[in-house]
């Protein structure tokens, strides 16, 4: 079987972390966010290149 067209490369599994449920993860650019609904062994690309793991936000001061 042929890989199609344009297809991008596979990622070495060492330097892309895995789906993780309740993850947001962003795009290089942070023009394309996402939200994992469920975890697994898998690698989410856009244009070819991985998406990260968004850090969460701070959460206010409770004073």
């Amino acid at each position: 079987m042929l890989p199609p067209q344009g297809a991008p490369a596979p990622q070495p599994t060492s330097q892309v972390p895995d789906t993780l449920i309740g993850k947001r993860f962003v795009d290089p650019a942070d023009t394309l966010e996402l939200l994992c609904t469920a975890s697994g062994a898998g690698h989410l690309t856009y244009g070819g290149r991985p998406l990260a793991v968004k850090p969460p936000k701070a959460l206010p001061a409770s004073d």
